[in-house]
């Protein structure tokens, strides 16, 4: 039986798409070694339609699969597997997972992929301020160093400044506390109106705007 085409020379090209689902794969990816020396990608996610975008984007014929916690498509493709090795993924990535090299003109959508991955954003009212809306962001690693890098790379990308990498169960997180920094990532991760990204994570982004406008009006 012949094997699931897909486009084996996905990753080797910049583009917005590559980008994007790079860092998704980042996130929510893994390089899988099999037995039988045929390597490749697993991709995991609780969205069902952005899975199956990114399948169409790579041209893959493979199945997406029901999980107990999503859904997940394996690609065995040594290609593949090669590509995103030298992009700096590697096989159990948890905790040795390093920040790969980006040209800046894709920056934003890497970083995009990369909180639609293992990134959230929380609004919530405060009582302490009068129950003003306020904001909060994230990104989630189980490596120290690729989020400290991370951090780097917002400040030179994005002008974020305060963000902070703390320790918690499983991992580490890296936070955003302020609206104008959490204002100034969802211009960066959005800026030229992109085609891929996770919509319920944009649009708790533009809730919280409208409503801090609203707020400010009245």
């Amino acid at each position: 039986m012949p094997r699931p085409k897909v486009n084996t020379k996905f990753f080797n090209r910049w583009s917005p798409d590559m980008a994007y689902i790079l860092g998704f794969i980042f996130a929510d990816g893994c390089l899988v070694e099999h037995r039988n020396g045929y390597h490749g990608l697993d991709i995991t996610s609780k969205d069902l339609q952005l899975l199956r975008l990114i399948k169409e984007r790579l041209d893959a014929e493979h199945k997406i699969s029901r999980k107990e916690r999503g859904y997940h498509i394996q690609i065995r493709n040594q290609e593949i597997y090669n590509s995103l090795l030298r992009l700096g993924l590697t096989p159990r990535k948890s905790k040795t997972i390093k920040f790969p090299i980006i040209p800046k003109r894709h920056s934003s959508h890497f970083i995009r992929g990369l909180f639609d991955g293992d990134g959230s954003v929380m609004i919530w009212r405060e009582p302490r301020w009068k129950h003003t809306w306020q904001i909060r962001t994230s990104f989630t690693s189980g490596s120290q160093i690729f989020l400290q890098d991370l951090r780097m790379y917002l400040g030179i990308w994005a002008g974020l400044l305060l963000g902070k990498v703390s320790p918690i169960t499983r991992g580490h997180h890296l936070r955003y506390l302020s609206m104008p920094e959490c204002a100034a990532l969802y211009k960066f991760m959005y800026r030229g109106n992109p085609k891929v990204y996770l919509k319920r994570k944009k649009d708790k982004f533009e809730l919280f705007l409208a409503l801090k406008n609203q707020e400010i009006s009245n």
